[in-house]
């Protein structure tokens, strides 16, 4: 019997480690942020003018670290409010509430909602939007928050979990532009805790 128990346990051990290493693709996630770094050099798709083109000194990024990438609980907001979101330009954007997300990270429990964009346009429909901010903001990331750019492809066959990786998070070209007008992360997105994952920043 106790050949048995122990068996039974190793086998579910095994599982849980392969599929929380499964959550994490270290090349996709590599390739995402070789072409992100890219796109900020490469003349036909810079955000960049060129006077600022010029004292660039690139994309950096957090070492790659599988716990940032993980499984969430989602829950649907029904009849989500559209929320208004002051931006870097002092403008507003309109996004509606989609859903919350609840994880946890270091055993300590974390929630963020997750928005669209208002009005939607056709070709966005399926894209969702993660603003957030967190324990890092200002002194190893940009100090107006970062992105997660996520789908409604994204969503389980149920809908009811999704994968976060914040491995893929980035920055708002207002991190190294002047030319564009940024949503700020809501209050209700601010984490207690450092994501030490995705686009770093130094100026």
């Amino acid at each position: 019997m106790n050949k048995l128990f122990y068996l039974i346990l190793t086998t579910i051990t095994l599982f849980s480690c392969q599929s929380a290493k499964h959550l994490s693709n270290k090349d996709d996630i590599e390739k995402y942020q070789t072409e992100l770094a890219e796109s900020y050099t490469n003349p036909d798709t810079t955000p960049l003018v060129d006077e600022e083109r010029t004292n660039f000194h690139g994309i950096t990024f957090f070492p790659i670290n599988d716990k940032y990438t993980v499984k969430a609980k989602f829950t649907p907001i029904k009849d989500g409010k559209v929320i208004p979101f002051p931006t870097s330009a002092k403008k507003i954007k309109h996004y509606k509430e989609y859903g919350t997300v609840d994880f946890v990270i270091d055993g300590q429990s974390q929630q963020l909602t997750v928005y669209q964009s208002s009005p939607i346009m056709e070709k966005y429909k399926e894209s969702l939007f993660l603003p957030f901010m967190d324990e890092t903001n200002g002194v190893t990331s940009y100090g107006g928050g970062r992105y997660l750019d996520l789908s409604t492809k994204d969503l389980g066959k149920k809908s009811t979990e999704i994968i976060l990786d914040f491995n893929k998070v980035y920055n708002p070209y207002c991190a190294y532009s002047k030319h564009y007008n940024c949503p700020i992360p809501p209050a209700n997105n601010v984490l207690d805790i450092e994501i030490n994952a995705g686009v770093s920043y130094h100026k």
